[in-house]
């Protein structure tokens, strides 16, 4: 959604904590000028949306915990509805707790922070807990779930009254029977909607199921008690269940019942309640906004006082349009205030069958994943109008490796928190200078605060950034800073380049499409200012990692020294790498193999990393080798080297046959081999490799006879080769030795090139 939207003035000082979110400034990249308010548009009501991220929930939940923080005062009456997936189902259940609970002291002392920045691979990587349908662990999650329950189970503002939609996704499908059940419906993606009412302190919320058999969506029922109360459980395995990413995560298992389909409406005993297993709601919708607009048409109606409109009892499925009166706000990390990177331009290549299927499969992917959204704008445009969507301003630290790479190291999630903020911030301002309402900052002196205050000294260009970033604490949070201005920089620049400055609401956008460099973080001082833009053929990990290493980021989580972003990236592709082979072990039957072969194809793409142990077996027209390669992890060997030793043979023809031919002999011999790290990819793999020892030969000579009469194998000597070769998928092996025999013992020096073609193994 491209567009400035925006509240009516007349929300006042009395903005809820949804009213902070709407009010956020909605840049449109065409039309900078638009204006804030749309006269005539009175908001009663407000809906949040939550997308999925995976680590970028770190991202949301800052955003989240910094607008709860500077709008709870105000109260909850207006906030009705919040829908989630995947990652966005967890932080829109903490936002119920954050808005409608306890007060914390702090964003960083809320549940936001403390349930998204300790979690990284370490908690969710647990080799015994690996099954043959996900690698990851949920046993960490679940721990924090207590801490959330707890929280849960203090209670509950009476104000509180909202409905809660998560979407996830059935790994079998359910039969739907429309046209008088003569037609069946395969289902996949399965909507919940929940009602939360709370009673007041010291006790447990109310939750219903938000559903009824007419209902277009066909919601399930979660399993609830006799009188028809769902228990905190079951809303927890439900978020699991929205957050269980396929291969990541094993599937969740649920048990539900059909709306209409048992003896008592809302009611749905364990008993009458069949169970499945879903996974990640994000596949067919990660932006569940379609389900929160369906849920306001069908369940909030006018309040008789003039105020905010309250739930009915029970859905009422009218077909009708949405209320006019209630807005939305839909907070995805992937939406931002610069332009994405462009794609390189290129020849159109020649068809070919793997290249089209990869394209299908990556723009059916994108496609489900908007898919309800675009179905929303189709059935009911004028929500534009009354949709509001926060930017990202600047680049997130935990955004290569599709957003996983931020569950490698806690500082990259600590900023993206922190970036979450920022943006909340900047939203609230520009709330205010459009006379929605007084700001009134909560931030304070104190460690919690100081890198925000860092953040917006350098994003903001104010006065004292260099004593604002000053310290320590902060050297890691310098670097982070820098590196995203620098990616921010690099797209803006290239979409200035193809197209000219657009206008985007984001100053340093507009400095780096107009030719300006990125400014340089105040405090950090590296050896060597690295180049800032992005090469040919780098990627985003490889230039973030170099960025990364070259401002000197000591990648801690990762056990990498500051600065050494090449063994930071060796471990995440061995910790890749290790879950791929425990999760091809975990495997029954003849799919370990798969598992492993694919697992590894993916791991490489990442970064290649070789075999540790390689054995091969190559066949020539002169000399046959059998051969070892052995590689370690030591961090102060130069990536790349590693020992080889291989035995030659030459003249198996006088073995095996009586046509006699070139003398046998055995070459034992052993040195160093360097596999080049712009030669390594899961397709091939380049190597060279310098070895010398010692050829023994079966045959005598004479006294005084020279063995070049007779052939390289003739006599026993020293002998040197160099080699280049080439695998293929690890498996197929060729490659070409150059030999040198010094003169020796009065035998003048011989030489010979021996080409072969073989395979190799990894024990």
């Amino acid at each position: 959604m491209n567009g400035r939207q925006a509240l009516h003035s007349g929300l006042g000082r009395g903005a809820t904590f949804a009213a902070l979110l709407l009010i956020a400034g909605v840049a449109r990249a065409d039309a900078p000028e638009a204006p804030m308010i749309q006269p005539g548009l009175r908001a009663s009501a407000y809906s949040l949306t939550v997308s999925g991220g995976v680590a970028l929930g770190a991202y949301e939940a800052g955003f989240l915990a910094y607008a709860a923080t500077t709008s709870r005062a105000a109260g909850v009456e207006r906030m009705r509805l919040l829908t989630g997936a995947s990652a966005g189902s967890l932080n829109v259940l903490l936002t119920v707790l954050a808005a409608c609970g306890e007060e914390t002291p702090g964003p960083t002392r809320s549940l936001f922070w403390e349930t998204w920045i300790p979690v990284g691979y370490g908690q969710l990587f647990v080799p015994e807990d690996v099954t043959p349908l996900g690698a990851l662990s949920r046993t960490w999650l679940e721990a924090q779930a207590l801490r959330i329950e707890a929280s849960w189970n203090r209670g509950l503002s009476p104000a509180c009254d909202v409905v809660l939609g998560v979407s996830a996704t059935r790994v079998e499908p359910r039969l739907v029977y429309v046209a008088g059940g003569r037609l069946a419906l395969p289902r996949m993606e399965e909507k919940f909607a929940l009602r939360i009412q709370g009673r007041g302190p010291g006790r447990l919320p109310r939750v219903t199921n938000y559903t009824v058999s007419g209902s277009t969506r066909r919601e399930p029922m979660l399993v609830t008690d006799a009188q028809g109360e769902v228990a905190f459980a079951q809303v927890r395995d439900l978020v699991l269940a929205s957050m269980s990413f396929p291969v990541a995560f094993p599937p969740k298992a649920l048990a539900t019942c059909a709306a209409g389909a048992t003896a008592r409406p809302g009611v749905c005993l364990s008993t009458e309640a069949h169970v499945a297993d879903y996974v990640d709601g994000g596949i067919f919708d990660n932006t569940p906004l379609r389900l929160a607009v369906g849920l306001a048409r069908d369940g909030l109606k006018p309040s008789k006082e003039g105020g905010a409109p309250r739930w009915r009892d029970a859905p009422e499925p009218d077909g009708q349009r949405s209320p006019t009166d209630v807005f939305f706000t839909f907070l995805d990390p992937d939406a931002t205030e610069y332009p994405a990177a462009p794609r390189q331009r290129e020849e159109r290549p020649e068809p070919q069958l793997l290249t089209m299927l990869g394209g299908v499969v990556s723009a059916f992917i994108d496609t489900a994943r908007s898919k309800e959204l675009a179905l929303l704008l189709e059935e009911e445009p004028e929500i534009a109008e009354r949709l509001a969507l926060p930017r990202r301003h600047f680049p997130a630290a935990s955004a290569p490796l599709a957003a996983f790479f931020g569950f490698f190291e806690t500082a990259f999630r600590s900023f993206d928190f922190y970036l979450g903020m920022y943006d909340a911030r900047a939203m609230d301002q520009e709330a205010a200078a459009a006379g929605l309402g007084r700001f009134e900052p909560p931030e304070a002196e104190g460690a919690d605060w100081t890198p925000l205050h860092c953040m917006r000294a350098v994003y903001d260009g104010l006065p004292g950034a260099e004593a604002a970033c000053a310290g320590e604490a902060l050297t890691d949070f310098r670097v982070l800073l820098q590196v995203s201005l620098d990616q921010l920089y690099v797209v803006c620049r290239d979409a200035g380049a193809a197209s000219g400055p657009r206008g985007w609401r984001n100053p340093h956008c507009e400095r780096a499409a107009s030719g300006e460099a990125p400014p340089r973080v105040p405090g950090l001082s590296p050896k060597q200012w690295p180049d800032w833009r992005r090469g040919a053929q780098e990627t985003e990990l490889a230039q973030t990692l170099r960025l990364l290493g070259a401002y000197g980021f000591h990648f801690r989580d990762l056990g990498a020294p500051p600065g050494r972003d090449d063994i930071a990236l060796l471990h995440i592709r061995q910790a890749l790498g290790h879950a791929v082979q425990k999760l091809a072990d975990a495997q029954p039957g003849d799919g370990a193999r798969a598992v492993e072969f694919v697992g590894k194809l993916v791991a490489d793409s990442v970064a290649y990393e070789p075999p540790r142990t390689s054995v091969h077996l190559v066949m020539g027209p002169a000399l046959t080798e059998l051969g070892v390669s052995l590689g370690t992890r030591a961090p102060a060997m130069p990536q790349g080297l590693r020992l080889s030793g291989a035995l030659g043979l030459r003249g198996l023809q006088r073995v095996f046959s009586s046509a006699g031919g070139e003398p046998f002999a055995l070459a034992a011999v052993v040195g160093p081999e360097f596999r080049p790290a712009a030669l390594q990819a899961s397709l091939a793999q380049g190597r060279l490799a310098l070895r010398g020892g010692w050829q023994f030969s079966t045959r005598k000579p004479s006294a005084g006879e020279d063995c070049h009469s007779a052939g390289v194998s003739a006599c026993s000597r020293p002998v040197v080769q160099g080699l280049l070769g080439a695998a293929f998928l690890e498996r197929l092996r060729v490659q070409v030795v150059g030999e040198w025999y010094p003169p020796w013992d009065g035998h003048r020096g011989l030489w010979s090139i021996a080409p072969g073609l073989g395979i190799e193994l990894s024990p």
